[in-house]
């Protein structure tokens, strides 16, 4: 049976073993990494650019095994064009990061326990955010069969960012409640969606409620005449009534509970940056009554694929945020 160890797990007791058997336990450890390593350099690469597999090793940079492409000459590393190239983290770091980030883990927690800086795992998560939601702008969700479709609310926040004297509010402490009652421009609207084929949509829009064209720009290119739209009778998605079925219900039981979960992760993980609510919408859309080992797994191989989706930190950081 095949245990369930995560790298947390390992480095734990490590920490734990009497100083007389370090020794024996880093002889053991190399001589494993020697033999992932040769394991490694036995699989046959083939060239991102040309696709040829006229490769040969061609030493080392900075740890990685670099290949020269014999056909177009092409030099590049195993991860090449991968969202987590040029990434001094092993396979086995970024699969922790990966696990901790759908678990809601703290930064801080990750990064001591895998001895590393904050600001390392901090870039770590927002490059698998960004990763998984830009796999979901290329590949939306369709709307198929019967959904229920509702909004929910979450309060904004600026969470690490210093407010100037003259800024529109004052700063909220962590749990702080809104200074208005009810529905009012200091929540965020998340529209959402869940299908009978368990599909998810969550994607943030606006301050307060949603309006016509913005329940549009949602779920618009999602539906087709197949598709019946189940909500509370809110006036906005009558805009929807060319394009699919709308039918209002007292009870909307599975997208009630997609919100649970959505407001249980952002509490503990005690807000997100506004700016960065979207992102963390496609991981909740992806983790959702799935089971965990099946997304961990999948964002770990969108992350290594070579799809092209390697971006610098900077970019990850200032592309595609948003911004109401």
């Amino acid at each position: 049976m095949k245990l369930d160890i995560t790298l947390k797990d390992i480095i734990a007791l490590v920490k734990e073993l009497p100083e007389t058997y370090l020794e024996e336990t880093y002889e053991k450890l190399t001589e494993i990494k020697r033999k992932s390593d040769d394991e490694k350099e036995s699989h046959e690469q083939n060239c991102p650019r040309c696709g040829s597999v006229h490769v040969v090793r061609n030493g080392k940079n900075g740890g990685k095994q670099m290949y020269l492409c014999r056909d177009c000459k092409k030099c590049f590393t195993e991860t090449a064009t991968a969202a987590v190239s040029r990434s001094h983290s092993s396979a086995t770091v970024w699969k922790q990061v990966i696990s901790d980030t759908v678990d809601g883990i703290p930064i801080d927690q990750t990064a001591n326990s895998l001895d590393l800086h904050h600001e390392t795992v901090f870039n770590m998560r927002h490059k698998i955010l960004y990763c998984v939601e830009q796999s979901l702008v290329a590949k939306p969700t369709a709307l198929i069969g019967v959904c229920e479709t509702d909004e929910t609310y979450v309060l904004e926040s600026e969470k690490g960012k210093k407010f100037p004297e003259n800024h529109h509010r004052t700063p909220r402490k962590h749990g702080a409640k809104a200074s208005k009652a009810g529905i009012s421009n200091e929540y965020v609207c998340v529209c959402t969606s869940v299908t009978g084929e368990n599909g998810k949509v969550a994607i943030a829009v606006n301050r307060a409620s949603p309006d016509s064209q913005e329940i549009l720009d949602v779920f618009g290119e999602r539906v087709n005449e197949n598709t019946v739209i189940l909500c509370d009778g809110k006036q906005s998605y009558n805009i929807l009534d060319d394009k699919c079925t709308i039918a209002v219900a007292k009870r909307i039981n599975k997208v009630n509970g997609f919100h649970s979960f959505i407001k249980e992760k952002l509490e503990g993980m005690r807000g997100v940056a506004t700016i960065y609510l979207n992102r963390y919408n496609a991981l909740f859309s992806m983790a959702y009554s799935a089971d965990k080992s099946v997304v961990v797994n999948g964002i770990f191989e969108l992350m290594f694929s070579r799809n092209n989706s390697f971006n610098t930190i900077a970019h990850t950081q200032s592309s595609n945020l948003l911004e109401i």
